[in-house]
């Protein structure tokens, strides 16, 4: 009989022991602690006593909030067995039916689980409605139908009021008295539990979107003086001190997330993305660089490598990374990836690359204004000099208008191609902008020099403003100011017959370049 007591007592301590564990992995889901939650769950795997479907239902739950989907199709196929048809199982086939957008096959695995608890498990509920929300938003209705259901059947759960919570806060760009909704469901998470942590964390996320950083910072803090071992809380704050452009605490709070998850590799990752936000390129360079030797596949490091070298101008190192970053079979591409390749490519004299990407960055982006200007100086650079020029008017003609620099090329390109008068007329348009600089006059100056016959001085009169502008800083412009005071001294001599003139402007040149052959040719005339 004792012995029987022992046993039966030593099985309900171990069964004690595993709910509160699972438990425990499931707050830690609703934490948004994904890393810690898949630690516990993998060592109940190791339990000869544990419920293993119970326990790959909720390790799918952790994998799928941590972004890897096709993890979580692996433990969700785990769960279904056609022997032991429970509702876990019909709600694992349902979220596999929902990540398929199989819609019919969503609801129906659903109606099963439902019908199996008799609609009244406040649990299944929560698992429905969560489903439709997280990671991402699915279905914004259904999830507050559900969430509202599980509320009905248990209004004590914080988890259920955050959830619903997230859902309200979900319809708010539809209907704005969500938004009041949301943050009541919050309050009132907190006031079940004066340690629920997540709800500050949410509150603070509503007023962070709502550029509202002072009450955002404040909600996080108070999640902190809860648990300051929160790790999330951390990065949340560091995020929030960044949009407030506090970078040092910035910094500060996003490395101690990392240093509460050590083994996290995506957390180095955020800190990597971070740094690259943040503007502090060499930071971003050394974390990702580190991030690699223990996860060399990681195209995140690669792509931040490639856009931080970029932004340092080390185009080599930034051309290699983002080589590495489009061989990388994992990878997942998004619009930034085509542009700065595109960039990365124009300045490390890959012409070919840089059409590429820019082509393509174009179809997803066709009325981006900046980068059809970009694009025009790529081919520039790559001497595709009519194509540029077509690039420029492409932009002119989508956007209304060009920038000054974007004049100065389109100018540029015109006279490379051949066609004078139309560079003429742009580098008109460009000295009209920009009085003051002297670029715009020395350009035209050149392109006159085609046009008209030799001796009928087109570029007199723009060598001359340019002598005016460029003659206050004549070391800055040595060669070109020589160059001028040469045209100006021929012209005098040759054309207006004024010698002292002529004989003043040979002067001002071989002060500049005594070795001038045309200068020192002329002033032997004198």
């Amino acid at each position: 009989m004792r012995k029987f007591i022992a046993v039966a007592l030593v099985a309900l301590l171990s069964n004690n022991i595993f709910a509160q564990t699972l438990q425990d992995a499931q707050k830690e889901i609703d934490r948004e602690n994904f890393f810690k939650a898949k630690q516990i769950l993998n060592g109940l795997l190791k339990s000869e006593t544990v419920n293993k479907a119970d326990v790959y239902y909720y390790l799918g739950n952790a994998y799928l909030n941590s972004e890897d989907v096709d993890s979580a199709k692996v433990y969700y196929k785990l769960v279904w067995n056609p022997d032991n048809r429970t509702a876990l199982g019909y709600l694992a086939n349902g979220r596999l039916a929902l990540l398929n957008k199989n819609a019919a096959e969503t609801k129906l695995n659903y109606d099963r689980a439902l019908q199996i608890t008799k609609m009244k498990n406040a649990n299944i509920y929560y698992e429905i409605g969560d489903s439709y929300i997280h990671p991402e938003l699915k279905d914004v209705n259904a999830a507050i139908t559900n969430l509202e259901a599980a509320f009905n059947l248990d209004n004590k759960n914080p988890a259920i009021s955050i959830a619903l919570a997230d859902a309200y806060n979900a319809n708010s760009a539809n209907d704005n008295s969500m938004g009041g909704k949301a943050m009541n469901k919050y309050e009132y998470a907190v006031e079940l539990d004066k340690k629920a942590v997540l709800a500050y964390i949410k509150m603070g996320r509503i007023w962070v979107n709502g550029k509202v950083y002072p009450s955002a910072i404040e909600n996080y803090n108070k999640a902190l003086a809860i648990d300051p071992s929160y790790a999330i809380v951390y990065k949340e704050l560091g995020e929030a001190y960044y949009y407030s452009k506090q970078y040092d605490k910035m910094k500060e709070n996003f490395e101690k997330y990392v240093s509460l998850s050590p083994g996290d590799l995506k957390a180095r990752t955020n800190l990597a993305v971070l740094y690259f936000q943040g503007k502090e390129y060499d930071k971003a360079i050394e974390e990702s660089t580190k991030g690699l030797v223990n996860d060399p596949n990681n195209f995140v490091y690669d792509r931040i490598l490639a856009f931080a070298n970029f932004e340092l101008k080390r185009y080599k190192d930034a051309a290699e990374a983002s080589k590495k970053f489009w061989a990388n079979p994992t990878k997942k591409v998004k619009d930034i990836d085509y542009i700065y390749s595109a960039r990365i490519a124009s300045e490390a004299g890959d012409g070919e690359g840089a059409m590429k990407y820019f082509d393509q960055a174009l179809v997803n982006d066709s009325a981006n204004c900046d980068l059809l200007g970009e694009y025009g100086k790529a081919l520039f650079k790559a001497k595709k000099y009519a194509a540029a020029a077509s690039k420029y008017n492409t932009k002119k003609d989508a956007c209304g208008s060009l920038t000054s620099l974007d004049v100065f090329y389109l100018g540029r390109s015109y006279m490379l191609a051949g066609d004078s008068l139309k560079a003429d007329s742009a580098f008109a348009e460009f000295s009209q902008r920009n009085p003051t600089s002297p670029d715009g006059y020395w350009w035209r100056a050149r392109v006159n020099l085609t046009l008209g016959k030799t001796e009928d001085y087109l570029a007199m009169p723009y060598y001359l403003k340019y002598t005016e502008i460029a003659g206050t800083e004549p070391a800055k412009y040595k060669k070109n100011l020589t160059e001028a005071f040469v045209y100006l001294g021929i012209y005098n001599f040759e054309k207006a017959k004024n010698k002292e003139e002529a004989k003043a402007y040979f002067t001002k040149a071989l002060e500049l370049d005594p070795a001038d052959e045309l200068a020192t040719l002329y002033m032997k005339q004198f």
